[in-house]
């Protein structure tokens, strides 16, 4: 059941933490053994500005997702990448419902089981997500949130999951936030819940097709593209 409890957002502490968060999903080992793609996939928090010395302004994309609701973007500025010339950009505007000027509201009551929600609420905007990643000219391409930790961690979770991906290292790659963000602190047991579930449907290919809703085929072509021959 969800609570109605507002909690405030401080735009003007996220505005500092602007194009941070960053890293390259790739490298990781994923199914049989082969690495996931280096300069396919990248995370980070909201791109409102980019500094000088920032990795991003030297990428050269093709494909940028934003995550944030339309609040967030209102409020910290359009993604700086998205006016790029050949950069196309893609707004899922994840948790519009939850969020207004005077902050959001939570959508679970229980710590734990937060990352979990932003799944389960979002299973829409994930399948969309999901069915992006499954064009074939869209890489390289970069994905945020404000924060580019919640979000962003959940979804960088299940892309993973689906390269083959261990747990640990999927752990690893949601804890990287916490270098950044150095109050409230994330923990490895938030993912949990999720992992759980993906458990009980019986794997990540059975748990995107049936919660998330991809299709067989577009879960191979994202696996074809993200992991090394």
């Amino acid at each position: 059941m969800i609570k109605q409890q507002r909690v405030v957002i401080d735009f003007d502490l996220l505005r500092q933490f602007s194009a941070r968060n960053f890293r390259d999903l790739g490298g990781r080992p994923g199914s049989g053994g082969r690495l996931i793609r280096t300069g396919k996939v990248y995370r980070s928090s909201h791109l409102g500005a980019v500094p000088l010395e920032s990795p991003i302004r030297q990428l050269h994309l093709r494909t940028l997702v934003t995550l944030q609701s339309r609040v967030e973007v209102k409020h910290l500025g359009e993604p700086e990448p998205a006016s790029r010339a050949g950069v196309r950009w893609e707004h899922i505007p994840m948790g519009d419902e939850w969020f207004s000027s005077k902050g959001y509201t939570r959508i679970s009551d229980d710590p734990a089981k937060v990352h979990l929600a932003l799944v389960m609420h979002f299973r829409e905007d994930w399948r969309r997500f999901f069915k992006l990643l499954a064009e074939r000219d869209v890489y390289p391409l970069l994905f945020h949130c404000s924060a580019g930790r919640d979000r962003t961690g959940v979804g960088a979770a299940m892309l993973l999951s689906l390269l083959g991906v261990s747990r640990a290292r999927i752990v690893a790659d949601f804890l990287e936030s916490n270098v950044v963000f150095t109050k409230a602190l994330l923990t490895g047991e938030q993912l949990d819940p999720l992992f759980e579930l993906i458990d009980e449907t019986g794997g990540i290919e059975p748990f995107m097709r049936e919660v998330i809703g991809s299709t067989a085929d577009e879960l191979a072509i994202i696996r074809q593209d993200l992991l090394e021959a």
